[in-house]
């Protein structure tokens, strides 16, 4: 079967399945652009928000190498392992002085009972 597209001169000649062919082909090419425009649009997206994502991450690695002693020479991955040892550090003092106000605490407790 010829296909042929309707001009003024052929517009007779075209059968009304050919024409109905001409049209599901519109439809379909139609339904792929839509989906090719949103998949990009979704990829856009995506990749805006990857690029948000990635800020934030450097923002946070920066405020990181602020907080951290000696932060701003290290890379990302001496950064992160002194951040560990850094955390460890904190929660040792803050046992240490939990430790030092209860001993204090009933050191107080002692003097008041003994009239001190």
């Amino acid at each position: 079967m010829e296909k042929t597209l309707a001009t003024p001169d052929n517009a007779r000649s075209l059968s009304p399945s050919s024409s109905a062919t001409v049209n599901s082909r519109a439809g379909g090419f139609e339904r792929r652009t839509k989906r090719r425009l949103s998949k990009t649009k979704a990829s856009v997206c995506v990749s805006s928000q990857e690029e948000d994502d990635e800020e934030e991450v450097k923002e946070k690695i920066e405020a990181l190498q602020r907080i951290i002693p000696g932060g701003t020479a290290l890379g990302v991955d001496a950064l992160f392992e002194e951040t560990a040892g850094y955390i460890m550090s904190l929660q040792c003092q803050i046992k240490t002085i939990k430790v030092l106000t209860s001993f204090l605490q009933r050191l107080d407790k002692q003097d008041m009972k003994f009239g001190g």
